[in-house]
């Protein structure tokens, strides 16, 4: 779209410089200006845009100056509809501008209207389209790259990258089409683009800003999770760390309303189950934390929750996605006749007096992770 810019500018400086042809005469190098008269306008509808159409006869003089017949009406559409379309009537007289067998300009009095054939506002187009596909497809570029490059080992606070690239992208497209409208000529356009870039990556950065206050905000309130009996069987993605014997790696289900809940690389959850003993003992609901595998954080997206248990000496840990959370809970424990209390912070749900022993659970580098079983 760029390399058709130079093309439109030429022709457009070609009828700017173009002088009038002698009398009598028509040339592509230079421009015939004829009366006309006014019959008419039309307005034509198309799509959210309205297109002008002016209806003129046109009158030609000979050598002697004679009036010659009139010509049939001839519809000219116009470039938008001022100064010169709004301003006349039908009856008025006005002046044709003829450039290479196609009326560029109507004048009326001391006004003058480009037509939609006339190359002054040629190049306005290409340009904006280039200017719009560029940075969208810079933006494309990243997302493409950052996905390529950076998304397996990625953590969840620079995803903020993501959403400053989208909306940084998105804003100097828009503004390169708005520059290539209002702008006298192309460095115009261009500086106006250029001078979007800090504004629009400023407004990206609050918008990640804001994006990422929320999503930790959320992430980190566990006070709406509750125990609720599962009442059918349910299969989970699930993870189970902690050195017992029913935390195997690539056991990455657990099964809940058939029994005791228990683990299984089987997403039917009907083969290879472990079962949770009853000594195993649900401490406290948590958010995930920097220090928690990063499978976990990149299998649930940020939106899990981890219960906190003690079998024995032994701490385990269960992550599953905060929509099945309740289920699991409601499945290892019997909530009393009173309700369960919820710290004020909302960073964990107690539903044992006893005192959580997070810091001592065994971390595996490849816990969690869904391997052949």
């Amino acid at each position: 779209m760029f390399a058709t810019v130079p093309g439109e500018l030429a022709t457009r400086d070609a009828y700017a410089a173009a002088p009038p042809c002698p009398a009598g005469s028509r040339s592509d190098v230079c421009t015939t200006t004829v009366p006309a008269t006014v019959k008419g306008k039309e307005d034509e509808p198309s799509g959210k845009t309205v297109h002008h159409w002016l209806l003129v006869t046109e009158r030609g003089t000979d050598t002697d100056r004679r009036v010659l017949p009139v010509r049939p009406a001839r519809r000219v559409r116009m470039a938008g509809s001022e100064p010169v379309y709004d301003a006349v009537r039908a009856g008025d007289e006005v002046k044709l501008t003829y450039w290479r067998g196609e009326i560029r300009t109507v004048r009326f009095r001391t006004a003058a209207q480009e037509t939609w054939e006339s190359p002054e506002g040629n190049w306005r187009f290409p340009l904006g389209a280039g200017l719009f596909l560029l940075p969208f497809a810079l933006m494309v570029w990243w997302l493409v790259w950052w996905h390529r490059c950076r998304y397996t080992s990625t953590t969840h606070p620079r995803l903020w990258q993501l959403t400053v690239a989208t909306v940084t992208g998105t804003v100097v497209s828009c503004v390169g089409i708005f520059a290539s409208m209002v702008g006298r000529d192309v460095p115009d356009a261009v500086l106006i683009t250029a001078a979007a870039v800090l504004p629009a990556a400023g407004l990206g950065a609050l918008c990640a800003w804001g994006q990422q206050r929320r999503t930790h905000r959320a992430a980190a309130t566990v006070s709406s999770i509750v125990p609720v009996p599962p009442t059918e069987k349910r299969c989970m993605r699930a993870a189970v760390l902690g050195d017992v014997l029913y935390s195997v790696n690539g056991f990455d289900h657990l099964v809940v309303g058939d029994g005791r809940p228990a683990t299984t690389p089987d997403p039917e959850g009907r083969v290879a189950r472990r079962t949770l003993p009853e000594t195993l003992v649900v401490q406290h609901v948590r958010a995930l934390q920097p220090d928690d595998p990063q499978f976990w954080k990149q299998a649930f997206k940020y939106d899990a929750a981890v219960i906190e248990c003690r079998d024995g000496d032994h701490t385990v840990l269960i992550a599953i996605a905060r929509r099945d959370a309740p289920f699991v809970l409601g499945a290892l424990v019997t909530p009393p006749s009173s309700s369960p209390t919820t710290t004020d912070s909302g960073q964990h749900k107690h539903l044992d007096e006893r005192p959580a022993c997070a810091n001592e659970h065994r971390t595996s580098a490849n816990a969690g992770r869904t391997d052949d079983a």
